[in-house]
């Protein structure tokens, strides 16, 4: 009999699919590619984001020894890129957890999280989070993701995105919108200032601390330096709808949409093309695959799963382009580091199956990164470990002097 990991028995028994409507209108795509080029410059995306953005404060709880505050805004993103963000998710709801006494009144510590995949609404995050970190004299804010719970356009079941472009859309829309909250923050006083997110929201905790201009508590859980492995190598693979992905392919090589997102590209960063098209991956070629890799980040033999190398025997030319796309876009490697003087501290699970074995980790391209490991995979951590990610960002934020 063969056993499942928790990992791969979670994804057997939630039926959601990813990218069902394919890779995303193409004239969105090129926008975002586009946009790309203000994520990966610090100095120009707090440029795009308006000191003045409006706040609009919509309830003020007053609890026996936490206030929580609700309210929204415009995301920046509907200025900066216009018409790539659907308009139930322009708006930016947010929850502020505050307690009632600091634990001085120099010292005021707020974290923003950033939601994982499926973490709607705010009760889970508050709940397992913010309460917790309450006791230690910390601060949280909660973020609704775009696409997700009041954000959520029609037509999307669950957490499932419509298009591939609609997950780069969301980094990014969260990455200007933590932005606009780390702002708020400081003009109400309050610091050391902080990030941290599970999972997907990991990944885009990352992105939003290296836009900040000053150190910053940084705590990433659970995440990887690119989407790439997650897709084409981690257990969501098999959540992809790969048919419609290739049929969508074949129509953009007709159009000539490859040909141009890779001179795109070039025109952002110089990359190079890998060949004649640009989308043939070849590991040799991937700038980044000069970075080692721990031995015990990576997932045990026995837990590779047949199922997706017989996926990428049939939809191979979609595989090539998801991670040629996936790591030109959203490559942490590809973006500035966070602002020296920063404490991060990078939360990992030893056996994930949704982040699997991809070559490095934050603590190889930023300096000063620590590294946790948490035993189990992804699945069994976001469960039974959240007292480790919680630790960790306590320790971040009792460490971080800001010089």
């Amino acid at each position: 009999m063969v056993s499942l990991s928790m990992d791969q028995l979670l994804r057997k028994v939630v039926f959601t699919k990813f990218f069902t409507n394919g890779w995303g209108p193409e004239h969105q795509l090129l926008q975002f590619i586009k946009f790309r080029r203000v994520l990966g410059n610090r100095l120009e995306c707090a440029s795009r984001v308006k000191d003045d953005t409006p706040i609009i404060i919509e309830k003020v709880q007053n609890r026996s020894d936490h206030t929580i505050t609700s309210g929204h805004f415009l995301s920046p993103i509907v200025h900066i890129a216009e018409g790539i963000l659907p308009k139930e998710s322009e708006n930016c709801h947010f929850e502020l957890i505050t307690p009632k006494q600091w634990p001085s009144s120099s010292r005021q510590p707020v974290c923003i999280h950033l939601a994982g995949t499926g973490d709607h609404g705010t009760l889970w995050r508050r709940q397992q989070l913010a309460y917790p970190l309450l006791k230690k004299g910390i601060g949280s804010i909660i973020v609704e993701n775009p696409f997700y719970g009041v954000r959520k356009p029609p037509g999307q079941l669950r957490s499932g995105l419509l298009h591939v472009n609609d997950l780069f859309v969301l980094g990014g829309t969260l990455t200007v919108e933590s932005l606009v909250l780390l702002r708020h923050c400081e003009r109400l006083g309050y610091g050391p200032l902080g990030v941290s997110g599970i999972s997907l929201g990991g990944h885009n905790a990352a992105l939003a601390g290296l836009m900040w201009h000053k150190p910053l508590v940084i705590v990433p859980c659970l995440n990887g330096l690119s989407g790439a492995s997650i897709f084409t190598q981690g257990v969501l693979a098999r959540a992809c709808k790969w048919s419609k992905l290739e049929e969508d392919l074949q129509s953009y090589r007709l159009r000539g949409i490859q040909h141009l997102a890779a001179h795109l590209m070039q025109q952002v960063d110089g990359v190079q093309l890998r060949s004649e098209t640009g989308f043939e991956y070849d590991d040799s070629a991937n700038p980044h695959s000069n970075i080692s890799v721990p031995a015990h980040f990576e997932i045990p033999s026995h837990l590779h799963n047949p199922d997706i190398a017989q996926l990428r025997q049939s939809f191979g030319d979609s595989f090539d382009f998801m991670r040629w796309l996936m790591d030109e876009v959203s490559h942490l490697q590809r973006m500035q580091v966070p602002v020296s003087g920063s404490r991060i501290i990078n939360v990992l699970a030893k056996d994930d199956e949704y982040i699997p074995r991809y070559p490095g980790q934050l603590s190889d391209i930023w300096n000063d990164c620590e590294t946790r490991y948490t035993s189990g995979g992804h699945v069994s951590s976001c469960i039974l470990k959240l007292d480790e990610f919680r630790k960790a960002i306590s320790d971040a934020f009792d460490s971080f002097d800001g010089s």
